[in-house]
């Protein structure tokens, strides 16, 4: 890392957050050295929000900030600029909704100044009102992945989760070198987060709750759209086409089928949300019968492939269950 780079950036994207920018914002300044970028984008509000950010950058004393006024772009096109207008050797993200816990650097610091690691995956939580901090331990070490004796085998538990949010992550900012969020969609880190553990085998974890995660009615999970399902299905054609150009990787090829199978049951959950029943378009249905080609002979249930390979057999029941429950 050269001298005039920072240690890490933190990149904060907000739009009309004014009931929780500033307690996201004192979640982070009051653990932070100047070392530490923040950059912050404000991305075409019309509330108090980007008043209340500007009066309170304003009383800290904090060099090395950077604000961005915007017009609104978009989640994917905002996290972009702030790429672009960072510098850290390190690159994390904190939604402005959102709050980091009171030892998150206590924790993280010495890990990214020994620049062991490429990247750093550490647990959440969910929260309504106020978070919870109980058993929370300053010194809590990396556990590496261990590629040396399992290969891509290491991954397998988190690939089988599939739980791809950008901000329990912290990433060595050369991991998006050619790598930038598809603008446009939602959902953009499970199209873009996967495909960065391929990049690399400096990975590990810390197994300590170090983010809190606002559970909230504006939130993407509980206002679902048709087109949703057009952009899960992007990261499922992706994480498809990054299997099929190594078809040797049996390994890879298992990962891959773990991520798309968790793919396959969000978009049921989200055709059945917009629809009512298991509706599903041509380019879908197209879309399933590659996945259960890719995953058939993996460890997702047969139960599973049957469904992606077979969909209309849900369209038609899902349907009829419809119609009697409106009779």
């Amino acid at each position: 890392m050269s001298d005039s780079s920072p240690l890490l950036s933190i990149i904060i994207p907000f739009f009309n957050n004014e009931d929780f920018i500033i307690p996201c914002l004192e979640s982070l300044f009051h653990q932070i050295d100047d070392d530490i970028e923040v950059v912050i984008i404000d991305d075409g509000s019309t509330d108090n929000s980007a008043n209340l950010v500007q009066h309170f950058l304003a009383k800290i004393s904090h060099s090395n900030v950077k604000l961005i006024s915007q017009n609104n772009g978009g989640i994917g096109f905002t996290r972009n600029v702030g790429l672009d207008n960072s510098r850290g050797e390190y690159i994390t993200f904190l939604d402005g909704d959102d709050l980091l816990s009171r030892n998150y650097m206590k924790v993280l610091r010495p890990h990214l100044a020994s620049g062991e690691f490429d990247l750093i995956d550490f647990n959440y939580e969910r929260f309504t009102l106020q978070p919870s901090e109980s058993n929370v331990c300053e010194n809590v070490p990396c556990v590496q992945y261990n590629f040396e004796q399992q290969g891509l085998n290491c991954m397998e538990t988190l690939f089988t989760k599939s739980m791809w949010h950008l901000w329990n992550r912290i990433y060595r900012r050369s991991l998006f070198d050619n790598e930038r969020f598809e603008i446009g969609r939602r959902y953009e880190d499970v199209i873009l987060t996967p495909f960065l553990y391929f990049k690399t085998k400096k990975i590990a974890r810390i197994d300590q709750i170090l983010y809190f995660y606002r559970d909230n009615h504006h939130g993407i999970t509980r206002n679902i759209k048709e087109k949703d399902i057009e952009d899960m299905l992007f990261a499922m054609k992706k994480m498809i086409s990054v299997a099929q150009r190594q078809p040797e990787n049996t390994a890879l090829r298992g990962l891959a089928a773990r991520m798309i199978a968790n793919c396959f049951s969000e978009v049921k959950s989200m055709s059945k949300a917009v629809y009512g029943y298991y509706f599903y378009k041509k380019e879908t249905v197209k879309v399933f019968r590659e996945a259960a080609l890719l995953c058939t002979g993996t460890a997702v249930p047969g139960k599973k492939i049957g469904q992606m390979r077979y969909p209309q057999i849900d369209t038609l029941f899902s349907r009829a269950r419809l119609r009697i429950k409106k009779r």
